[in-house]
């Protein structure tokens, strides 16, 4: 018998393994051992047991190695069905989470819009309340000025350094006011013309305003009086025939320079065509009152008692002067009316007394 080579057995090998797969009958394989090697064939029990026990060694490989993944893929498919699983109950949890924010956002903003009309309600009654308030304190304090209580503002002296300021003031609430004006102040006759362009009423109140000089004689009296006039007639195209005597018709100051001498001039002034003006209310300028309050308290006194008042002030004093937007003021509120002094109109007379 010859002797196999280790080639010839590999190649048996590989042709047997490869018969089997093919599903080739062992009765080929065992002729084909018999015609490569010449001798009787090997038995047929023999080839048939290393066959089986080669194929179960690698069944029984592939047993394990299959055996050996299935744990791992069997591991892995749970530890995905857990991940999934916990995936989904994260992304439950989170939705969860965000629904309750999204509910107490809203509950929060539906609590603060709440809140905000709420107080928007509040803010909005207690304007209306404050609105009704002063509304209903306006109706007690103002009164509907039906002509019946006139107020007749008068100015002497000026025009001064606070005449303009005045101007401003009677401007802003629509006032007209009686200037008797002097010279006292030659650096403001411009503020004549001024007063008579803006329909105020301008009167002589002599040029000097110099008791010693215009009271010593009637002709001196005169003489001061028409040089003023002719200054009005320059600031305002025409001369007046409206004046005021320094002191009033009843002043006694004139006697200590001629005794008698104001029942003469207002005899006179009566034949000239004239017409002079006193006052029924001082607002205490001239003499006691030398603050804005007290002028603003005396004039409001005093109008209480009059149908009709002719105030005397003078706008050579400056608290006299910021006095007036809170006694216009006063006035207004209360039903006053306000009027220029005109040449045959309501005057007022003292009684002489010299």
């Amino acid at each position: 018998m010859k002797r196999l080579t280790g080639t010839t057995i590999a190649i048996l090998l590989a042709l047997l393994f490869v018969l089997i797969s093919a599903g080739i009958g062992v009765g080929a394989v065992v002729r084909g051992v018999r015609d490569l090697r010449g001798e009787e064939p090997v038995r047929t029990t023999q080839v048939l047991q290393l066959t089986t026990e080669t194929a179960t060694r690698k069944t029984t490989t592939t047993t394990k190695k299959t055996t050996t993944k299935k744990p791992s893929t069997t591991k892995k498919t749970t530890a995905a069905k857990k991940t999934a699983a916990a995936k989904k109950t994260t992304t439950a949890k989170k939705t969860a989470t965000s629904q309750k924010t999204t509910t107490t956002k809203k509950a929060t903003t539906s609590g603060k819009t709440t809140t905000q009309k709420k107080t928007t309600a509040k803010k909005t009654t207690t304007k209306k309340a404050s609105t009704t308030k002063k509304a209903l304190a306006a109706k007690k304090t103002t009164q509907k000025a039906d002509g019946s209580k006139v107020i007749y503002l008068t100015f002497d002296d000026g025009p001064g350094p606070y005449t303009d300021k005045l101007l401003g003031i009677l401007d802003k609430y629509g006032v007209k006011a009686t200037f008797f004006v002097t010279n006292c102040c030659p650096d403001y006759q411009a503020c004549i013309a001024k007063e008579y362009r803006a329909g105020h009423a301008v009167a002589v109140h002599t040029y000097s305003h110099d008791y010693s000089r215009i009271y010593r004689s009637t002709s001196a009296y005169w003489a001061d009086f028409n040089r003023m006039n002719d200054l009005v007639k320059k600031q305002t195209g025409k001369p007046t025939i409206m004046f005021r005597f320094p002191g009033g018709s009843s002043n006694t100051v004139s006697r200590n320079y001629k005794s008698g001498i104001m029942t003469k001039l207002v005899r006179q002034a009566g034949e000239k065509g004239l017409t002079y003006y006193d006052w029924n209310v001082s607002c205490g300028d001239a003499g006691g009152a030398d603050t804005s309050e007290e002028v603003y308290r005396n004039i409001v006194r005093a109008v209480k008692e009059q149908k009709k008042s002719i105030v005397l002030c003078h706008d050579v004093k400056s608290y006299t002067v910021n006095a007036m937007d809170k006694t216009i003021r006063w006035c207004l509120d209360h039903g006053y009316t306000f009027e220029v002094l005109v040449p045959g109109g309501y005057t007022v007379h003292h009684g002489v007394s010299n």
